[in-house]
């Protein structure tokens, strides 16, 4: 028998981590809104996920695919944003958990009379850098908030069309966690790359215009125990990278398909250049000059030529 559509798919990607991926499971059993289901995709774990053990924490509401090789999350929520039948579509990764309420309180910022398209959730880190990250991700979702002279209205944060701009600037986790309505799938690039990607979306969704709002509660936990690239050594530097890759692209694809975007899109990829540039003479390790020449073509400024002096005067110390 074919199930009636829910209100929310929940896609939820993992690789090699049943024990947590129970952990996130059991989070969605425990929801007091219960008009959803699960989308599992297993993307190629050394044992297969067991559709057994999915069904024995939230019954029969559970799609289970599998990629015979990994595929990478992006390709992943991808598989699974195909396979979700629900009105809305919500993420969940495999090591973290939503909080009871969660889909509860975005079926009401939902139907706020704004009608957003796309409702982001707050974010609240857990584990052992929990406190670190959370002091970290406040600031800078206050700072966005700024930048997109958003307004509060009946519990919601709403956003008009300089969301883009601040977006460009910086993407806190809030906004890498959207519930969206399925027809956006059509509107929005998927997420088939692993540079950035739920970043790389949410600054799209935002190009197009796209009625988004903020759900400004710590619904969606967010464990964090090590995986951050703060944390790990010579993650930071491929993450620099990938953000410059990932704006690239942006401008590549969004620049000509939305030319009065272009600009905003080049001296924001001409920033994330910069600074990588300006960390790299900082830890020591000389000035990336390719980058940097693609900075300054792309966007000159004052900013380079106090770089200019600083590597110089790096050098002569060293």
């Amino acid at each position: 028998m074919t199930r009636p559509e829910p209100r929310f798919s929940i896609v939820l990607p993992t690789h090699n981590r049943h024990d947590l991926l129970r952990e996130a499971l059991e989070s969605l059993a425990a929801q007091t809104f219960a008009d959803w289901e699960v989308v599992v995709v297993d993307d190629g774990s050394s044992q297969p996920v067991d559709a057994a053990e999915i069904r024995s924490i939230v019954g029969d509401r559970y799609t289970l695919h599998t990629h015979a090789h990994p595929k990478g999350v992006a390709a992943a929520r991808n598989s699974g944003h195909m396979l979700a039948r629900g009105e809305f579509i919500a993420q969940l990764d495999d090591d973290d958990q939503l909080a009871p309420a969660a889909l509860e309180l975005a079926d009401r910022g939902l139907k706020h009379p704004f009608a957003p398209e796309i409702l982001y959730i707050g974010v609240e880190a857990f584990g052992g850098e929990g406190a670190a990250v959370n002091a970290r991700q406040r600031a800078a979702l206050d700072r966005t908030l700024a930048n997109a002279r958003s307004a509060s209205d009946q519990g919601l944060i709403i956003f008009g069309d300089a969301l883009f701009d601040a977006l460009l600037k910086s993407v806190p986790a809030a906004f890498q966690k959207p519930v969206f309505h399925r027809s956006i799938l059509a509107r929005v690039q998927p997420m088939n790359k692993d540079d950035w990607p739920e970043s790389a979306w949410a600054i799209e969704a935002a190009a197009r215009s796209i009625r988004c709002a903020l759900l400004d509660l710590p619904v969606y936990r967010w464990r964090r125990d090590g995986q951050s690239y703060f944390s790990v050594s010579g993650q930071h530097v491929a993450s620099m990278l990938g953000h410059i890759r990932m704006k690239q692209s942006l401008l590549d694809r969004i620049g000509q398909e939305l030319p009065e975007r272009k600009r905003a899109l080049k001296q924001a990829l001409a920033q994330a250049r910069f600074d990588y540039c300006y960390n790299m003479v900082s830890e020591g390790s000389g000035m990336p000059w390719d980058q940097f020449a693609r900075s300054l073509t792309e966007a000159p400024g004052a900013r380079h030529l106090r770089l200019l002096y600083r590597s110089q005067l790096r050098r002569r110390i060293r």
